[in-house]
C-alpha cells in the first residue's frame, strides 16, 4: 500500500519529484568530492614533506649571522637530530625577466638558492631531488601554472639569461600564502649573481621527535641567537600548504550546504502543498477519531484513507465515511 501510494504521488508530480532527487543528487555528490578532495590533499602534503625532509623549525634572519654560537647551540642541544644554515638571494622582481612579463609587480619575495645537501631538498614534478647543471634554472610551480614561466624558455636573472628546464616544488615557500619563494640555480651561477642581491638566512632544525618542538623553540629564545626575521615551525609549513587548496574545498563544502538546504526547502514546500491537497481526509481522520499518531502513519491519497477507515471502523469507502459523519 504505502509503496503504491508513493509511486503514484510521484507520477502525479513528476517536475517537483524530479527537482527534489536532483538537489539531493547534486548536493551528495558535492559533498562526497569535497570528502575525496580533503584526503587527497592531506596525503599529498604528507608525501610532499615527507620526501622534502621540511625543517621543523626555521627561523629567518637578515644581517650578520654568528655561525659559531648556532654550531655550538647545535652541538650541545639533544633535541635537534639535523640542523643547517641555507642562504637565500633575495633579488628585485624587476630583475627577474621572462619572456613575456617580469616579476616587476610581483608582491613575492624571489630569489636564488642552491640545492640543500641534508634536508630541506626542492623537488621535481616527480618528486626527485633537482640538481641544476650550470646554466638552467627551476622555477616555482606557481609561475608556471599561471603562464609566467614555461620550460624550455629562457629567462634572465639579473642580466644572465638560464634556461627554464623544469618546475620545482617547494615545501616551505610553494604556496600562494608565502611571502617569498625560491628559484634553484646551480652553486656557480648562484656565486656569479650573488653581489645583485641581499643575502637572508634560512637558520634550519629537523628534531629527534616532533613533539619537542614547543621546549626547542623555548630553548632558541633563551639561547639568544640570531633572529632577525619571521620565524616559522612544522605546523604552520602544513597550515600553509593546506590553505590555499583547503579554501577551493572550503568553498564547495559551502555550496553543497546551500544546495542541501535548497533540496530541504523543497522537500518542506512539497510536503505542505501536499497536505494542503488532502487537508479534507485529514479533517474526516480526525472527525472519526483517529489518533494524531495513526494519521502520521496513513498515506493521504483518497484510496489509502478508504483502506485505513474500513480497517478502523468497517466503513469501505471514502463515501461511506462522509455518510458517517453525516450521522
Amino acid at each position: 500500500m504505502y509503496y503504491r501510494a508513493i509511486r503514484n504521488d510521484m507520477l502525479k508530480r513528476k517536475a517537483i519529484t524530479l527537482t527534489t532527487m536532483l538537489f539531493i543528487a547534486a548536493a551528495a555528490l558535492l559533498v562526497a568530492l569535497a570528502a575525496i578532495l580533503v584526503v587527497n590533499l592531506a596525503g599529498a602534503i604528507d608525501t610532499l614533506m615527507t620526501r622534502a625532509k621540511t625543517p621543523h623549525f626555521m627561523q629567518m634572519h637578515t644581517g650578520e649571522l654568528d655561525t659559531a654560537r648556532l654550531a655550538t647551540f647545535a652541538a650541545q642541544n639533544d633535541l635537534i637530530a639535523e640542523s643547517q644554515v641555507l642562504e637565500f638571494l633575495n633579488i628585485e622582481g624587476a630583475q627577474f625577466r621572462f619572456a613575456e612579463r617580469s616579476l616587476a609587480g610581483s608582491v613575492q619575495d624571489n630569489g636564488l638558492a642552491v640545492q640543500s645537501k641534508t634536508f630541506d631538498f626542492l623537488l621535481d614534478l616527480d618528486g626527485n631531488i633537482i640538481q641544476p647543471s650550470d646554466g638552467e634554472i627551476y622555477v616555482p610551480i606557481s609561475y608556471v601554472q599561471d603562464g609566467s614561466a614555461r620550460i624550455g624558455d629562457t629567462v634572465e636573472v639579473a642580466g644572465t639569461a638560464f634556461l627554464i628546464a623544469g618546475a620545482l616544488r617547494d615545501s616551505q615557500m610553494q604556496p600562494l600564502l608565502a611571502s617569498s619563494k625560491r628559484f634553484l640555480v646551480s652553486p656557480s651561477d648562484f656565486a656569479q649573481l650573488r653581489e645583485h642581491g641581499s643575502i637572508e638566512y634560512l637558520i634550519e632544525f629537523r628534531l629527534h621527535d616532533l613533539a619537542t618542538l614547543g621546549a626547542f623553540e623555548t630553548a632558541y629564545t633563551a639561547a639568544a641567537l640570531d633572529a632577525n626575521g619571521p620565524t616559522i615551525t612544522y605546523p604552520l609549513f602544513r597550515l600553509l600548504n593546506g590553505l590555499s587548496d583547503g579554501l577551493m574545498i572550503a568553498v564547495i563544502l559551502l555550496v553543497s550546504v546551500l544546495v542541501l538546504a535548497i533540496a530541504f526547502l523543497c522537500i518542506r514546500f512539497t510536503l505542505l502543498a501536499k497536505i494542503e491537497d488532502d487537508y479534507r481526509e485529514i479533517g474526516v481522520m480526525k472527525a472519526i477519531g483517529l489518533r494524531v499518531a495513526d494519521i502520521k502513519s496513513v498515506p493521504l491519497p483518497t484510496s489509502a484513507m478508504a483502506v485505513t477507515t474500513d480497517r478502523t471502523h468497517g466503513l469501505r469507502s471514502a463515501e461511506e465515511t462522509e455518510q458517517f459523519i453525516d450521522a
